[in-house]
């Protein structure tokens, strides 16, 4: 099948991106992110002839910008003072209070926020450039989708640290998990159902890229320079989190994998609906 190869190989990407992103591999996470981006820009569903080509203009320009904000805050990452030995308290108090370090960080955040609201403005117009029955259907689709892919993310994010002290055993979170997981599946099939597939999946991808891009915001306006010399309480809260035993970084790979997904399932469903003969039953 001339599919296979292109699906083989954005899989092993995207699982080198998450378990790189998990373990603390800069690299290996940056490496993978690209190649993904890589192959869906140049993907045959995107680079057909039957593809307008503003359209295709307008999805590789986001994949481009989303690869930059990868590689900006992966940069910063592997630009840890640090190396590889966890730092002590007061070296990691010493860093985050200080000016030149909190300008830097702040301008990278800005940087990759900037990058992930113009991803969400080219997949925007690449959308709202669809024929108008099609794009019927997102709009329609959105409210539902949206939803539950705003609900299901929320739950999975909280699914390794805080969910466990909430519903108080591993069977509880693994029965929750089973509701939320097939409430979800319950969902996405009544919509495909009554949209068709491909609007209800260019509008789970767009809600997870729109959730990214808000965060990048809120991270950015939260690092922006403070003086911290005398916050005792920010010191206490640095002093425990590094007291706290570190292992992977589930956090990260969860948001690396997030994004990727997100990516990929607007940019492939964008370009199927783009097409003149695509069907979005």
């Amino acid at each position: 099948m001339p599919s296979a190869k292109p699906l083989l190989l954005l899989i092993g990407a995207a699982l080198l991106a998450v378990v790189g992103a998990l373990f603390g591999f800069p690299w290996a996470a940056g490496v993978g992110g690209v190649v993904v981006l890589g192959v869906l820009a140049v993907h045959p569903a995107v680079t057909g002839a039957a593809v307008p080509r503003s359209t295709r203009l307008l999805l590789q320009g986001g994949l481009l910008l989303l690869a930059i904000a990868g590689v900006v805050e992966l940069g910063g990452w592997a630009a840890s003072p640090f190396g590889e030995a966890p730092p002590s308290a007061s070296e990691l108090i010493a860093l985050v209070t200080d000016p030149a370090w909190q300008r830097t960080r702040f301008l990278r955040q800005l940087a990759v926020a900037c990058c992930l609201i113009l991803v969400c403005v080219c997949l925007g117009v690449a959308i709202a450039r669809l024929p108008r029955e099609r794009l019927r259907r997102i709009g329609r689709a959105v409210p539902m989708v949206g939803v539950f892919t705003l609900v299901t993310l929320v739950f999975l994010a909280l699914l390794p640290s805080g969910l466990t002290a909430l519903f108080g055993s591993l069977t509880n979170v693994a029965m929750t998990a089973l509701l939320v997981l097939g409430g979800y599946a319950w969902a996405m099939g009544r919509a495909v159902r009554r949209y068709g597939a491909a609007p209800s999946i260019a509008a789970v991808g767009a809600t997870v890229l729109a959730t990214a891009a808000w965060l990048a915001v809120d991270d950015a306006w939260r690092s922006r320079p403070e003086p911290r010399d005398s916050d005792a309480f920010y010191q206490a809260g640095i002093s425990v989190s590094v007291a706290v035993e570190t292992g992977p970084d589930v956090e990260t790979a969860f948001a690396v994998a997030a994004l990727l997904l997100g990516a990929a399932l607007t940019v492939l469903a964008c370009a199927r609906l783009s097409t003149a003969g695509s069907e979005t039953r």
